[in-house]
């Protein structure tokens, strides 16, 4: 095997871009270090969800520098914190070079052709009213696609954890507010075929979300196990260790 040299650590060949903040984090949730079963490498973007809402060439270019940054660490492919960094899915996968996974809601397209394009993805966002039409189409979502969206901002643990900044989380708490949302999800449409969290947050809860609904639950953190495997697969063949 041959190993490059130039960079300043070894081992870590999946990044994540995470916004300056003090909102607590338990594993499950990608700003969680305990999440992942292979260590990543984190890259802090002066900015918040907040900037992401309409967008801006700022926010833009610092998550770009974000990206160039990982990737001068020797890092392979990155995925984002936030479910509205898919705003800027396409200009930082082509101007960092980097396979890279802003948000779940990248997955929405393969997850339409997963379940035979019939039915609805339901998509549980952290704000509803934020998700806007232009980061699901930033994020290759067209309008072909049957989605079904429930925001988390009426969920008053959720509410006051993560959009009002709270640092007390339970975790209890925070479980039922996911499986509420759920709940008012499917009964809108009980043609959904597979639950996507938009937002990082909620994915510490798609067991529960799996055990209680029986639907396929798709998240961020699913998607970096996803980015690991396709830059260091396992060597079943014997070589290559």
């Amino acid at each position: 095997m041959k190993v490059a040299k130039g960079f300043p650590f070894y081992g870590q060949r999946v990044g994540v871009l995470v916004f300056q903040g003090k909102s607590p984090r338990v594993p499950g949730d990608p700003g969680h270090a305990k999440t992942f079963p292979f260590p990543v490498c984190y890259e802090v973007v002066e900015g918040s969800f907040s900037d992401l809402i309409e967008g801006s060439e700022g926010i833009k270019n610092e998550l770009l520098g974000a990206v160039k940054k990982l990737k001068a660490k020797g890092i392979w492919a990155v995925i984002g914190d936030c479910g509205l960094m898919a705003l800027y899915q396409q200009e930082l996968a082509s101007g960092g070079s980097l396979p890279i996974l802003t948000s779940a809601l990248v997955l929405v397209p393969l997850l339409w052709n997963l379940v035979g394009r019939k039915g609805a993805i339901g998509i549980i966002t952290g704000h509803a009213g934020l998700l806007q039409e232009q980061h699901l189409r930033a994020a290759g979502i067209g309008s072909e696609t049957h989605l079904e969206i429930q925001g988390m901002e009426l969920e008053p643990h959720f509410r006051e954890i993560v959009i009002e900044g709270g640092t007390a989380l339970d975790v209890d708490l925070m479980c039922r507010d996911v499986l509420a949302a759920a709940g008012k999800l499917l009964q809108k449409n009980k043609g959904v075929q597979a639950l996507l969290l938009e937002c990082s947050n909620l994915a510490t809860y798609s067991h529960a979300l799996q055990e209680k609904y029986q639907l396929p639950v798709f998240d961020i953190t699913g998607a970096a196990l996803m980015l690991e495997h396709a830059v260091h697969a396992p060597p079943y063949v014997g070589f290559g260790k």
